[in-house]
């Protein structure tokens, strides 16, 4: 996951539909696939060696996009503290608390907690931006919190399995952090480009990762098997490294209002590939929980969409005065 619209430049005044809509669904299918892919994975490696050679990989793969497009240079110095804020809550805190939750969950629910953190955005910007809370964010925020406990229906989770419980936690908590750290970019005013900046914040996630990862994990405990070498070139070149990039194209190409409902086709994505992959049943909570969170997404898509274009129109008004 990406930082959102809001924290990109803009797109100008037209729109690359095409271009943006392929983007859009490459990096929806990609991460998708990446939940029953992440769980597989682990069975070959603990979660911290996971992540770290994911961010790896993914930060090597960000570099090399960035060199190709021309792009690859210093942060500005007044970026370097959201490269960090990013590197350390969006990338390494959420990318490793999701990992670690998916121990105990199926990759399909995990997949639809994972990003149901469009929803904490709302209140947090409330709180510590000012921004207004407004009828139709309220009801959007009110849908995505009714989705969770839909899934954590208590009459459907089975609350006795190992995990089940810690699992959720670290997930819900991981998209807390995701929340946290994208306030920090939506008070922050760029100086360099976003996607110049994207490999130093990976960078910066895995100079934390590597000395954290072989302090509480044992390396030798890695099974390098080739199942195991495709498995973490998918989850780190692709999903970690050419995703990010298409998710920023797209992000320049298309509306907010669409990235919104990008953010409910990846988990929806995961709910199919899970069952797909791995044989996982997904139940009836989980599905309805997952419609609750895609349909609050979406209002609060529509209810940014009608706030940006009232800020651009008393923009304008101002500017013919």
């Amino acid at each position: 996951m990406v930082n959102s619209a809001d924290s990109m430049p803009s797109a100008g005044a037209g729109y690359a539909w095409r271009n943006g809509y392929l983007l859009l669904a490459f990096t929806a299918l990609s991460w998708g696939i990446n939940f029953p892919v992440l769980k597989m994975g682990l069975g070959y490696s603990p979660p911290l060696l996971y992540t770290t050679l994911r961010m790896i990989l993914g930060t090597l793969t960000m570099f090399m996009i960035a060199r190709f497009m021309g792009i690859l240079r210093m942060p500005h110095r007044s970026d370097m503290p959201v490269v960090f804020s990013v590197g350390i809550l969006q990338n390494m805190g959420f990318i490793t608390l999701v990992t670690m939750g998916m121990q105990f969950m199926p990759a399909g629910r995990a997949a639809i907690l994972a990003y149901s953190s469009p929803i904490w955005v709302v209140p947090a910007a409330a709180l510590f931006l000012g921004e207004r809370f407004t009828l139709f964010r309220a009801l959007g925020t009110g849908l995505g919190l009714a989705g969770l406990m839909s899934i954590f229906n208590p009459l459907a989770v089975d609350w006795h399995a190992d995990g089940m419980m810690s699992g959720g936690g670290l997930i819900v908590l991981a998209t807390l952090v995701w929340t946290a750290g994208l306030v920090h970019v939506r008070r922050h005013r760029w100086r360099g480009d976003v996607l110049s900046l994207v490999p130093w914040q990976l960078l910066s996630s895995v100079f934390l990762l590597v000395p954290l990862a072989l302090l509480v994990e044992d390396a030798a405990s890695i099974r390098w098997e080739p199942a195991f070498l495709v498995n973490i070139f998918f989850s780190g070149a692709i999903a970690s490294g050419l995703c990010v990039a298409a998710q920023v194209g797209a992000i320049r190409s298309l509306p907010a209002v669409t990235m919104s409902l990008s953010s409910a086709a990846v988990p929806a994505v995961g709910l199919l590939s899970s069952a797909v992959i791995l044989n996982e049943q997904p139940g009836g909570s989980d599905i309805f929980g997952f419609c609750l969170i895609g349909l609050g997404i979406l209002v609060v898509g529509l209810a940014d969409r009608r706030q940006a274009q009232r800020a651009r129109n008393i923009a304008y008004q101002n500017g013919m005065k």
